[in-house]
């Protein structure tokens, strides 16, 4: 993992941002899989819990007596 050394930070004051800008963009990479890597991370962590329900409400229906009625068990051999 890189570091800025105390002279980059120097040279990002005093150079108006360009040295930063320019590191942004030799990183872009590593940036967006960073980005993409929390995101669908974050959305697992909110999302997760309500696949749970639909998964429940699912096998309700199929356990349902009517589903029953209508499934035809496969004869022994």
């Amino acid at each position: 993992m890189n570091t800025l050394q105390p002279n980059q930070v120097k040279e990002m004051r005093t150079d108006g941002g360009h040295v930063l800008i320019s590191w942004i963009k030799a990183h872009l990479t590593q940036i967006s899989e960073w980005f993409w890597f929390c995101c669908s991370f974050l959305l697992f962590l909110a999302l997760g819990p309500f696949s749970a329900v639909v998964v429940l409400l699912g096998l309700k229906s199929l356990g349902s007596e009517e589903q029953r009625q209508e499934m035809i068990e496969p004869a022994r051999l």
